[in-house]
């Protein structure tokens, strides 16, 4: 069996990201209307910070937010345009709603088992 070479070298974050396009995440977010109230921290950008939040372990949005500044200059090429701060991504937690990020899953799983 021959070993893939697709993801040779890229971050775990990255290779998730890429199963999942921004313009399917935004088609998303408008279906739920998530983006109401919405300046700066959108649902792609609070998604890569959740994925993050996993990934690394985190269990408070303190360490979530430690995390992302110790590595800041890692995370930039994924899209997120300036590190968020707790307040802001404890709203976000509050305001958008889960139906948001169960679809984006649900297309997530959809997109895994075409490849």
């Amino acid at each position: 069996m021959r070993k893939s070479t697709n993801f040779s070298g890229q971050p775990l974050l990255n290779q998730l990201l890429f199963f999942v396009s921004g313009s399917k995440i935004r088609k998303i977010a408008a279906k739920h209307n998530a983006e109401r109230y919405v300046k700066k921290f959108d649902t792609h950008q609070h998604l890569i910070v959740i994925l993050f939040s996993v990934i690394s372990g985190y269990q408070s949005l303190r360490e979530v937010i430690l995390g992302l500044l110790s590595n800041a200059h890692k995370l930039q090429h994924l899209g997120l345009k300036f590190v968020v701060k707790r307040s802001t991504l404890s709203d976000a937690n509050i305001r958008r709603c889960s139906g948001v990020f169960g679809d984006i899953y649900m297309r997530f799983i959809a997109n895994i088992r075409q490849v």
